[in-house]
C-alpha cells in the first residue's frame, strides 16, 4: 500500500484541530455504532448509503461496540451546544460526539470533508484510497446565521439546480437559504389567489445584455416555482438542517404584480418609474389586502421564524402625486413619503406577527422609524451606518 499524507482540507476551520498521527482505514468489516436518538440514527444512515454508493463499501449498523474492531460511532452526551460537535480519529476509532442532531450532521460533513474527493462524486469512484487521516477536533459555530441568497428573479433556477445549492449550504455548515422569490424581472411562487402572476409575470420577452446601449437579446424568459415544489425545497433543506427564509419584495420591485392586477399600484401603471418600476400603493385598501393575501399564502409553505419583506428601493415619485397616498399620510399624520413607506412596513409587520413571525427587511426599512421587533439586513456597502442606526432603534 502506497504511503498517504494526511491532509485536513476543513471548511470552515474548526475551533480547534489537532493533527495526529496515523489514519483509520475503512472497509465492509467497519461497524457503525449509534448510541443516540432516532434522528441521529437517520443522519448516520446516510453515511453508510454514501459510502455504499460511491466506495462499495457496506457498513453495517450495530448496537454495541466491540473491542479491537475498528468502529465508526455516534455518541451522544448532554451540554454541548446544540450545533457543536466533536470528532476523533485514532487508527481504531472516527467518533463523532454532540447533544444535538445538528451537531452530529455537521460532524459528518467534517468528516466527509477529510475523505478523499471522491465521496462528493454521484457515481462509483475506482481509484480512491478509503481513509481518514487522525485528527482530533472540537468545533462550533461563531455565528448564529450563516446563509447565503439565491436570486431566482432575474434568471430561473430549477428544483435540481436549487438542491445543488443546499448540497453546498450543507457541507460548508451554513444553516439558512435565503429564497428571494420575486422582482421585476420575474415572479416565481405560485400564488393560487392571483394566477396571473405566475402566468404572465414568471414571463419576460428578453434578458438585457448590456445596461449601456441598452442591448437585448431577444430570448423569452420563463419559469416559476408550484407550491408542492416549495414544500419539497423546504423538507429538503430541512434534512440538512437548513432554515428556509423566503422573501417576497414589496412595496417595491413589485412590476410582475402590478402590472396584471388593478387596485395594487397608485394609476394601475404597467411601465418603469424614473429609476425602478411603479410601486404597492399603500394609500389603496385593495393594495394592502393584495399584499397579505400573497403572503398568508406564502407564509403557509415556509414553517420558519422569519418571512423576508425586501423593501428596497422604492421608488415613491407616484406616492407624491397620489391622492390615495396623500390622503393616508394626512389621516395617520406621516410627514414624508420615507414615513409612509415605514407605515406600510409596520402595518405588514403586523400581520406578519398575527401569523407567528418575524420580519426581515432591507437596511431601507430603517428610514421613517423601526420596529424593535424588525430585523434589518443590510445590503448597502455605502451606507456605513446602517448597522448603528438599527441597533439603535432596537
Amino acid at each position: 500500500m502506497k504511503e498517504v499524507i494526511n491532509e485536513y482540507n476543513v471548511v470552515p476551520l474548526p475551533v480547534t484541530m489537532s493533527e495526529q498521527q496515523g489514519r483509520f482505514y475503512l472497509n465492509s468489516d467497519v461497524p457503525i455504532v449509534v448510541n443516540a436518538s432516532q434522528e441521529v440514527k437517520h443522519i448516520a444512515s446516510g453515511l453508510s448509503t454514501t459510502l455504499l454508493d460511491i466506495a462499495g463499501l457496506k457498513l453495517k449498523p450495530t448496537d454495541e461496540l466491540h473491542e479491537n474492531v475498528p468502529s465508526i460511532v455516534f455518541d451522544s452526551i448532554p451540554g454541548m451546544e446544540k450545533e457543536a460537535y466533536k470528532l476523533s480519529v485514532t487508527p481504531q476509532l472516527i467518533k463523532i460526539t454532540a447533544s444535538a442532531p445538528n451537531g452530529f450532521y455537521y460532524g459528518l460533513q467534517t468528516l466527509y470533508q477529510l475523505l478523499p474527493v471522491d465521496v462528493y462524486c454521484k457515481e462509483r469512484a475506482r481509484n480512491a484510497e478509503w481513509s481518514v487521516p487522525c485528527v482530533e477536533i472540537e468545533d462550533a459555530p461563531t455565528f448564529r446565521y450563516r446563509g447565503a441568497m439565491l436570486d431566482v428573479c432575474r434568471h430561473f433556477a430549477s428544483i435540481d439546480y436549487i438542491k445543488k445549492f443546499i448540497d453546498v449550504l450543507a457541507a460548508h455548515k451554513m444553516n439558512t437559504f435565503h429564497w428571494h422569490l420575486t422582482d421585476d424581472q420575474g415572479w416565481r411562487i405560485e400564488i393560487k389567489k392571483y394566477p396571473k402572476l405566475t402566468e404572465i409575470g414568471s414571463m419576460r420577452p428578453r434578458t438585457l445584455i448590456d445596461r449601456e446601449t441598452q442591448t437585448y437579446d431577444e430570448t423569452p424568459h420563463s419559469g416559476f416555482y408550484t407550491q408542492e415544489e416549495a414544500k419539497e425545497i423546504v423538507a429538503y433543506a430541512a434534512e440538512r438542517h437548513i432554515t428556509v427564509i423566503p422573501e417576497i419584495d414589496m412595496p417595491g420591485h413589485m412590476l410582475a404584480a402590478v402590472s396584471n392586477y388593478e387596485g395594487v399600484s397608485c394609476f394601475n401603471e404597467t411601465g418603469w418609474g424614473s429609476v425602478f418600476s411603479s410601486p404597492v400603493c399603500p394609500g389603496k385598501d385593495s393594495a394592502l389586502e393584495f399584499c397579505k393575501n400573497v403572503y398568508a399564502e406564502l407564509i403557509a409553505l415556509f414553517p420558519y421564524k422569519y418571512v423576508h419583506i425586501g423593501g428596497d428601493e422604492v421608488e415613491k415619485t407616484n406616492w407624491k402625486k397620489c391622492p390615495d397616498c396623500q390622503k393616508r399620510m394626512h389621516d395617520n399624520n406621516l410627514k414624508t413619503e420615507e414615513e409612509l413607506q415605514s407605515w406600510f412596513i409596520h402595518d405588514m409587520e403586523r400581520f406578519f406577527n398575527g401569523k407567528g413571525k418575524e420580519m426581515i427587511g432591507w437596511d431601507e426599512i430603517i428610514e421613517g422609524g423601526l420596529s424593535k421587533t424588525a430585523t434589518v439586513m443590510w445590503w448597502r456597502s455605502w451606507v456605513k451606518d446602517a448597522a448603528t442606526k438599527a441597533t439603535a432603534q432596537g
